[in-house]
């Protein structure tokens, strides 16, 4: 799908604005789902790591 269903985004506005419309966006445009795939290469989110103040 070249569109998101729910925001109505195409891939061809995320690649001109460099924003993505909704969090269905990734689910739903092919196109963005197989970038971010090649981009992280299967590894996984594993949440923000804590400033202990240390720099």
């Amino acid at each position: 799908m070249n569109k998101c269903p729910y925001c109505n985004t195409s891939y061809n506005e995320i690649l001109q604005t460099g924003f993505v419309g909704c969090r269905h966006c990734y689910e739903e445009i092919e196109e963005l789902k197989k970038a971010v795939e090649e981009l992280y290469q299967g590894k996984k989110h594993k949440g923000k790591k804590v400033n202990n103040g240390n720099f």
